[in-house]
C-alpha cells in the first residue's frame, strides 16, 4: 500500500524524484502545544527552496519546508538527539531499489515558539547526498506535522505565518479552493484547470519541496491525450531526476506546451514542461514567485492571492534539459531535434562559455543560476559518454513561436 511520497525537489535544472512506500509507518502522531497561536519565521529562499530554522533541543537546524513530504531528519540529527526508534520501514525510490529507513519519534519541535510534540520522522543520510550538502539541509518539516496547523508562505518578503486562527491571516475565501489532505502524511492535493482548445481539471499535489511550476505526470498525461489541452513539442530518451537510492534508468518523455494553467484566480499563459514517471502532477515553489500561498491543513482550503491576475510564461527555451550523474552535471533530454545527433544522456558539460563546471564550484551551479538559465546564446564543452571525445557545440535558445512552428502549431 502506497503510504507516503518523498517529494521532488528541483535544483537549477535538475530534478530529484522521491518516491517511498511503507506499511506499518504512523507519521499521524504528535500535536501542537499551544492554542490560538501565530507566528512568523523568516526563512532563506534559495532556488525556490525554502529553508527555515528549527529548534531541537536548544539547538538551531536548517530544514526544508516540503508538503509533499513526511517529516525527515538527518542521522546527524538522529545522533545528536538520541529519540527512540518507533520502527524500521523498507522504502521503495523512482528506481525500484529498496532500503530500510527508521521512523523516529521527535519529543520536541520548534517552528519559532511554537512548539510541535511527539511527531515521527523518517531517518536518513542527507549529507550522503551532494544536493544535500549543498543546501546544508539537516532535515524536512513535512505535511504531517502541519496538518492540524495554517501556513501561509510569501516569498517577497522571506517570510512564513504560522497559526491555527484564520482570520489573523486577512484570507479571502474566494481566492481560495477546497484541498484534500491524502494519505499518511497528509498530502495537500488542490483542483487546477488546464486549458488549450479544450478545457480540463486536475488534482495536483501542493508540493513546496519541488522548485518548479508545474509537472505532469506521465500517466495523467495520456488521460488528458483524448482531450486538446497540451502541445507536444518534443520527445527524447534520457533521464531527468535522481531518486532516493540511486540514478533513474533512462525513460521516454515528453516536452510539452500548455496553453492556459489556472490555480485559484491565477492565469498562467505558456508554461512549458515536459511529463515525468512520478505518480502524481503537481504544483511547486515556483508559483511563490507570482503571490501569497495559504495552506489551510485545518479547514482544508487552499489560498493564492496572485500579484497580478494573468501572466504570460513566454520565453526562449534551449532544445535540452541536464541532470546529475556521478556528480557531474550531464545531459538528461534533448529535445530538439536539430540537436539530437550532436548530444545525449550522459554527455558532461566541462564548461559553459568557457568557466569550467568542476567539483570545486558544483554548489554553485546547484544553488546559483547558470549560464545555461540566463543566456541566449553559449558554448558547450561536452565529453562524449560514448567515446570521452571533448567537443564544443554552440546552443541557441528558441522563441516559443519558433518551437511551436517546428511542430506546426499556432497558438490560435
Amino acid at each position: 500500500m502506497k503510504i507516503f511520497t518523498l517529494s521532488t525537489l528541483k535544483i537549477v535544472i535538475i530534478t530529484f524524484s522521491f518516491f517511498g512506500f511503507a506499511q506499518n509507518a504512523n507519521l499521524k502522531k504528535g500535536k501542537v502545544n499551544a492554542k490560538n497561536y501565530y507566528q512568523e519565521i523568516s526563512f532563506e529562499f534559495l532556488k525556490n527552496k525554502i529553508v527555515i530554522p528549527v529548534t531541537i533541543e536548544g539547538h538551531t537546524y536548517r530544514f526544508l519546508l516540503d508538503t509533499g513530504a513526511p517529516n525527515i531528519v538527518s542521522s546527524e540529527v538522529y545522533q545528536a538527539i538520541k529519540s527512540k526508534t518507533v520502527t524500521s520501514i523498507s522504502t521503495s525510490d523512482a528506481n525500484s531499489k529498496s532500503q530500510n529507513l527508521d521512523v523516529v519519534t521527535i519529543k520536541s519541535l520548534k517552528l519559532g515558539d511554537i512548539e510541535f510534540k511527539g511527531f515521527n520522522a523518517l531517518v536518513f543520510d542527507l549529507n550522503g547526498s551532494h544536493i544535500f550538502k549543498c543546501f546544508g539541509i539537516d532535515g524536512f518539516i513535512g505535511s504531517n506535522l502541519l496538518r492540524h496547523s495554517i501556513i501561509q508562505i510569501d516569498a517577497d518578503q522571506n517570510l512564513l505565518k504560522l497559526t491555527d486562527q484564520a482570520k489573523l491571516l486577512k484570507l479571502n475565501k474566494k481566492e481560495s479552493d477546497k484541498i484534500k489532505l491524502v494519505g499518511n502524511q497528509s498530502s495537500p492535493y488542490v483542483q487546477i484547470q488546464l486549458t488549450g482548445k479544450e478545457n480540463g481539471r486536475e488534482m495536483v499535489l501542493i508540493d513546496t519541496g519541488m522548485g518548479g511550476l508545474y509537472d505532469v505526470s506521465r500517466d495523467n498525461f495520456e488521460i488528458f491525450k483524448t482531450k486538446s489541452i497540451f502541445n507536444i513539442i518534443g520527445e527524447s530518451d534520457g533521464a531527468s531526476s535522481v531518486s532516493l537510492f540511486g540514478e533513474v534508468p533512462t525513460n521516454r518523455q515528453l516536452r510539452v506546451h500548455l496553453p492556459q494553467l489556472m490555480i485559484n484566480d491565477l492565469i498562467l499563459e505558456n508554461h512549458i514542461t515536459h511529463t515525468s514517471n512520478s505518480d502524481n502532477s503537481k504544483i511547486g515553489a515556483d508559483l511563490l514567485n507570482y503571490g501569497v500561498m495559504t495552506i489551510d491543513y485545518k479547514n482544508k482550503r487552499f489560498y493564492f492571492e496572485p500579484k497580478m491576475n494573468n501572466v504570460d510564461l513566454s520565453k526562449s527555451i534551449p532544445g535540452f534539459t541536464t541532470t546529475i550523474k556521478n556528480k557531474r552535471i550531464v545531459i538528461g533530454y534533448v529535445w530538439d531535434r536539430s540537436l539530437q545527433e550532436k548530444l545525449n544522456y550522459g554527455d558532461v558539460i566541462l564548461a559553459i562559455n568557457g568557466k569550467e563546471l568542476n567539483d570545486s564550484n558544483f554548489c554553485n551551479s546547484v544553488i546559483n543560476d547558470s549560464s545555461i538559465s540566463l543566456l541566449n546564446e553559449f558554448v558547450l564543452n561536452i565529453e562524449k559518454e560514448a567515446d570521452g571525445q571533448v567537443i564544443d557545440i554552440s546552443i541557441t535558445k528558441k522563441e516559443l513561436l519558433a518551437v511551436l512552428n517546428d511542430f506546426n502549431i499556432s497558438l490560435n
